[in-house]
């Protein structure tokens, strides 16, 4: 796991519990605690929760059990983003999910939403292992987007989508060949904010 150093407090934390914070007098690279801490005083949120979770650990529809990294980011004087991760080599992978809330809303229960939101998704498998090699199951994926780092080129010129389905990494290439198992077939692609909840 990469290490680095807060810019305020000098603590060593993951590469991904820093936030990249620009002020007028330039950039720094704050742990979520200092960068909390100063949207809290510019704003005027008093009596934030700024306390770190634990991972919390949750059990899938096969019975793998999988642990989030729960991460809380304060985004101005009426929202709180309460993000939910894996890793994957030490670095952010696999399922992911985010809640909105307002700041001051009780963080045990905000904290309960998420844990709902990603229960049930865990339900449900939407791929699955076949004679020809992994396939959609039942005529529905969902699944989280990023960017495909693997491939070469210009990030703007040649991006390329990577898919998160099942807490696995899909690459377009693969995700295309199993739409062929349905060729002729219409479909319908919806897209929904990463802090809405697609199950409800």
């Amino acid at each position: 796991m990469n290490l680095a150093n807060c810019d305020r407090c000098g603590k060593q934390v993951a590469n991904h519990e820093l936030i990249s914070y620009t002020l007028a007098s330039g950039s720094l690279e704050l742990c979520t605690q200092c960068f909390n801490a100063d949207v809290a005083e510019r704003f005027g949120v008093d009596d934030f929760d700024n306390n770190v979770i634990d991972p919390i650990s949750i059990v899938d529809a096969a019975g793998d059990s999988h642990t989030f990294h729960v991460q809380t980011r304060l985004m101005g004087p009426e929202m709180v983003v309460l993000e939910a991760f894996e890793l994957a080599n030490g670095a952010p992978g696999g399922y992911r999910f985010q809640m909105i809330a307002e700041p001051d809303e009780e963080r045990f229960s905000q904290l309960g939403r998420l844990v709902q939101k990603i229960r049930r998704t865990l339900t449900t498998r939407y791929l699955e292992n076949s004679e020809l090699g992994l396939q959609i199951k039942d005529m529905e994926v969902r699944g989280h987007i990023e960017a495909d780092m693997s491939e070469e080129g210009n990030l703007f010129e040649s991006r390329v989508p990577m898919l998160t389905i099942d807490g696995r990494d899909i690459s377009w290439e693969e995700f295309g060949n199993m739409l062929m198992a349905f060729e002729g077939f219409q479909f319908q692609l919806k897209l929904v904010d990463p802090g809405d909840d697609v199950n409800s």
